[in-house]
């Protein structure tokens, strides 16, 4: 059986998911690496710990869930823009072209 085309709307949506997943990707591992690479050679101890471990147990954790948040938040607004979009373009009067519009949705009346 043969999958349906994604609309032009549907590619614009993933190639926007698709550009906020790999920023935080990067903002994620540039985090890792800073905390890998620069702080060990600061050569700092808290407690007779290196402070490598400090960064790493609360800081890195603290700024994951922070990424996780805004991941959440920007979902949201972009889901929201796309649901309009999507009910915009269906309320041109006369539109009956159910191919143009997100799968699932119901034709126009």
């Amino acid at each position: 059986m043969k999958s349906p085309q994604p609309t032009p709307l549907e590619n614009e949506y993933w190639r926007q998911v698709k550009r906020i997943t790999w920023r935080l990707l990067a903002v994620w591992i540039a985090l890792i690496l800073s905390v890998v690479l620069f702080i060990p050679q600061l050569g700092i101890t808290v407690y007779g710990v290196p402070l490598t471990y400090w960064v790493i147990s609360s800081v890195l954790l603290l700024s994951f869930l922070g990424l996780v948040a805004c991941y959440a938040w920007r979902m949201d607004r972009l889901e929201l823009k796309f649901k309009r979009a999507v009910e915009n373009n269906r309320n041109h009067p006369g539109d009956t072209n159910e191919k143009q519009h997100r799968r699932g949705g119901k034709t126009p009346h």
